[in-house]
């Protein structure tokens, strides 16, 4: 039942963009000592924020998050955010609510960036409503909602947000707070990614790939997908390597497939990361190496991808780039199973059936192998009829009783599944 061969998924993800404690003069003493830059405008800068200019105030803020002029202080920054915040100045409002929700030169409080997104949404900023959108949909520090996300949305959008159409487009396309509208959310994700929105644009490329709102057009697709690469979003260079190894469009191209995915890869991309490790696994478009497969495979896994965790598990199976090791072939196979990867629980209803790595339990090797059947996984059908035909009904009562008790399935993973990761405000 284990297969030889990692099987992988393609997932395109939607791509989804007060502070006590601090004396101020210390900070910005500390952080223009000897050594730090210091120029005549920063030194002016520093004389008007002193004397309660809020742009000022806001602009030091800027020059020291940005290191520029100045040694690189976010602490110092969110200081001067807050002031300047604290007398209306809509900008650094943004940017303290950015700080709290992210936990940059501040401890995270999901609360405080509301309070700050709200006080620069009252102002009509679209970047603040958009984020007052984020917060909603996600459930940061308010309770989900996603019809008060699509509202700020639609705020955002009305103000010239391209982020916020990408978000909304979201919404649409999955039916969240709004009725579920696919052209709608195309419509949406073409006018974010004309404006240059690079989240958007590999969205409509999916869209153009998957044929979701719109006839499949694997050129198109193309085109987008290289638009959002070129501004560095490491989704759509994943995008391009499963473009390019599965031939959508484009002649199959192994070693282009390998270099776009090293390049997600190297940026934290998981899926680019299973994938590559795929490559490796194979000597596609690379030198066939297990050793740097594992590599692959195991950063992915430890990030929670069901592809990197399940070919892992295959590999410590094999003992292939690992030593041999079926508890550890077992532990990688659950945690993707656990997240309904048909493959993985195929092969952790085997172990079971086998009782390799794990103890030999027929009722919980029938349980996984029902599961993966259920979520398409062929092979697990022939080995679940085998299996019954040696168990008695206790144990079959005790498989059935088990799925029942997890209501039925696992949640299956898609392959064309678009998660709700939206665009950075």
């Amino acid at each position: 039942m284990v297969e030889a061969q990692p099987i992988r998924l393609f997932v395109l993800l939607l791509v989804g963009a007060l502070s006590t404690g601090f004396a101020f003069r210390s900070v910005a003493q500390e952080s223009m000592q000897p050594g730090a830059a210091q120029d005549g405008a920063i030194l002016a800068l520093l004389q008007k924020a002193e004397a309660g200019d809020p742009q000022a105030q806001n602009d030091l803020a800027e020059a020291y998050s940005n290191a520029r002029g100045v040694a690189a202080d976010y602490t110092a920054a969110v200081t001067w955010w807050k002031r300047s915040a604290e007398q209306g100045n809509a900008s650094a409002q943004i940017e303290l609510g950015r700080s709290y929700k992210y936990g940059r030169g501040v401890d995270r409080d999901y609360s405080r960036a509301l309070l700050w997104f709200r006080r620069a949404a009252e102002q009509g900023l679209a970047p603040a409503e958009s984020s007052l959108g984020s917060m909603y949909q996600r459930g940061l520090g308010v309770p989900q909602d996603y019809a008060q996300s699509a509202d700020w949305y639609r705020k955002a959008v009305e103000h010239g947000s391209a982020a916020a159409e990408n978000n909304l487009a979201m919404l649409y396309a999955h039916g969240w707070g709004v009725p579920r509208d696919t052209k709608l959310a195309f419509k949406l994700l073409s006018e974010a990614a004309k404006k240059g929105d690079e989240s958007a644009q590999h969205n409509l490329g999916a869209a153009y790939l998957l044929g979701q709102g719109v006839k499949p057009d694997y050129g198109q697709a193309l085109l987008w997908f290289r638009m959002s690469a070129s501004q560095g979003l490491a989704a759509a260079c994943y995008a391009l390597g499963y473009v390019y190894e599965n031939g959508k469009g484009v002649e199959k191209n192994y070693e282009e497939a390998a270099r776009m995915y090293r390049k997600a890869a190297e940026a934290g991309f998981s899926r680019a990361q299973a994938s590559l490790g795929y490559l490796y696994f194979n000597g596609q478009g690379v030198p066939q190496d297990f050793t740097e497969a594992a590599n692959w495979f195991s950063r992915a896994a430890e990030q929670g991808d069901v592809v990197g965790q399940s070919g892992l598990g295959s590999l410590y199976f094999y003992g292939r780039g690992v030593p041999r090791d079926y508890r550890k072939a077992a532990e990688w196979f659950r945690k993707a199973a656990e997240q309904g990867f048909a493959v993985a629980e195929g092969n952790l209803g085997y172990l079971f059936e086998q009782g390799r790595g794990v103890p030999l339990d027929y009722s919980e090797a029938f349980k996984w192998y029902q599961l993966a059947a259920t979520h398409g996984y062929s092979p697990a059908n022939s080995a679940m009829k085998s299996l019954a035909t040696i168990m008695t009904q206790e144990q079959l009562h005790k498989a059935r009783a088990s799925i029942l008790a997890q209501g039925g399935s696992t949640t299956q993973v898609s392959s064309t599944l678009m998660d709700p990761l939206e665009s950075h405000n």
